[in-house]
């Protein structure tokens, strides 16, 4: 078992997976259709591609008529996305993609999806999400420079490197200040709190070991969910457990914390008072009762997405990390709908209204 966690978060940091031919939304191996400028409701999943074969990619869901395009970047930008596509966010109406191996960040239309600039990180960053503030600056997690960058969207241009932990991941801006998990690929058990005007970090919050995703709650909290480390990878007995934190940004604290198990990764959450996790299955743990269901939904998963508007749970499956992968819709009660077919690792998502 805990090989197999080994593997899993291996590929979670540095994989990403293969061939990947122009898919549609057909099932009948026709023409890619146009897809719709003027759909209602969008929901993008970015295909990790395989490690070192830049065969990362972007497909489109339309829930309302139930379509898939895939490869809607390439289409658009006649060339490929890159190597390894690591997360994607919404920001000024623009899709802000971090493609970690290439050391770059793709920012596209959500009308044509038509590039409109590609960023080049700095040296050896390996990138791994951007968050803005209320200003629209842009604060990107540097995996192997421990560090983040500050980028002006407006210049085009860096304009700071704020020291954090080790090998820092996820991120959440709120009170003024910007949260970012250190994970120290299980090394490290903090959470820099940088000033967003001074750009310095101004504490550190110990949470618990190998913290990797943020997530935003609505009662104005910031979730922290640690991974667990594996000091010894042959001895399953000296693991520490997988947790989630609670963070006050206005306080800046730690107000409460729940021990989870095993090794717990990725973060998602509904209107309804639960967080979802992905431990092989799905869990599911309501933050007031503090109560989990392991395996809410069984199975194995790779990435996780809640829509909060419609109430739906899509959970990807990268199948062998080479083919193409799919993503399984649910209803919050557990009850699978539909699955969709997509490209190789299908792994973040986010929602377009």
């Amino acid at each position: 078992m805990k090989r197999l966690f080994i593997a899993l978060l291996t590929i979670a940091f540095f994989l990403p997976a293969s061939l990947f031919l122009p898919a549609c939304s057909d099932d009948d191996g026709g023409i890619t259709p146009t897809v719709p400028v003027d759909s209602p409701r969008k929901i993008y999943i970015l295909n990790e591609g395989s490690f070192q074969r830049g065969n990362a990619s972007l497909s489109l869901y339309l829930p309302d008529s139930n379509e898939v395009f895939n490869d809607v970047f390439e289409t658009a930008a006649g060339r490929a996305l890159g190597d390894v596509g690591n997360s994607m966010t919404l920001h000024d109406g623009r899709l802000w993609i971090v493609v970690n191996n290439s050391n770059r960040i793709e920012v596209l239309t959500t009308e044509d999806h038509a590039p409109i600039r590609s960023i080049e990180c700095l040296p050896d960053a390996s990138p791994r999400h951007i968050v803005f503030d209320d200003a629209g600056t842009g604060y990107i997690s540097n995996l192997y420079r421990n560090s983040v960058s500050v980028y002006d969207s407006v210049t085009n241009s860096f304009i700071a490197e704020i020291p954090v932990g080790d090998n820092p991941d996820g991120m959440a801006i709120a009170e003024g200040s910007l949260f970012v998990a250190n994970s120290g690929f299980g090394n490290d058990n903090t959470v820099s709190v940088i000033d967003l005007v001074t750009r310095q970090v101004d504490r550190t919050l110990q949470v618990g070991d190998y913290p990797t995703a943020m997530l935003h709650l609505p009662g104005g909290g910031i979730a922290v969910l640690c991974t667990g480390a594996s000091n010894n990878w042959e001895d399953p007995n000296d693991d520490t457990p997988g947790g989630l934190y609670i963070i006050d940004p206005a306080t800046r604290t730690v107000v409460d914390s729940l021990t989870l198990g095993g090794h717990p990764t990725r973060l998602a959450r509904d209107e309804q008072g639960h967080v979802y996790t992905i431990d092989g299955g799905i869990t599911r743990i309501h933050l007031a009762s503090k109560s989990v269901t392991k395996d809410f939904i069984p199975g194995t998963f790779y990435n996780l997405f809640v829509d909060v508007r419609d109430g739906k749970i899509y959970a990807t499956d990268a199948a062998d990390f080479v083919q193409n992968g799919t993503v399984d819709v649910y209803s919050l009660s557990g009850t699978k709908e539909r699955t969709l077919s997509v490209g190789v690792i299908p792994s973040s998502m986010v929602a377009v209204e």
